[in-house]
């Protein structure tokens, strides 16, 4: 087996923990009766989603480089694909600078422990989505040309 052929058997083993994972939490989401609870195990729930999409990605782009395109197809994807993500990624760093700033209002508002915890949570999150966009944004080109 070569290391292309392994890497692929490597991520379509990680794809099935992922899907598995989604499931379990899933079902331990209707268990649960706190909603702060429920709002942890659904975010973590979309994470294991998240992370399946993003490897399956890996795994149709892993076929896409071994395909049979053309070198002006691959040129022309490699034009416009970066230039429509670029747009979108600015787009989407729009929306969460702006849902950032919300999240922070809605935290100035409380002094209630979980809320703050959750709030923050997302805002955190908020911040590390956008340090990933920015480091997306910059190797565009190479990522999907």
């Amino acid at each position: 087996m070569n290391s292309n052929e392994e890497l692929v058997e490597l991520i379509q083993e990680q794809i099935t923990i992922e899907k598995e994972s989604v499931a379990r939490l899933a079902e331990t989401e209707k268990k649960v009766g706190s909603a702060a609870a429920r709002l942890l195990l659904i975010e973590l729930r979309m994470d294991s989603q998240k992370h399946a999409g993003v490897l399956e990605a890996a795994l149709e782009t892993l076929k896409d480089h071994s395909s049979s395109k053309s070198s002006r197809e691959r040129a022309l994807h490699g034009f416009i694909d970066p230039a429509i993500i670029r747009k979108e990624i600015e787009n989407h760093k729009a929306l969460g600078k702006s849902m950032l700033t919300h999240l922070q209002k809605e935290m100035s508002k409380t002094d209630d422990e979980a809320i703050l915890t959750l709030l923050g949570h997302l805002a955190q999150d908020e911040r590390r989505h956008n340090e990933i966009l920015d480091t997306v944004a910059r190797k565009c080109g190479r990522i999907i040309g």
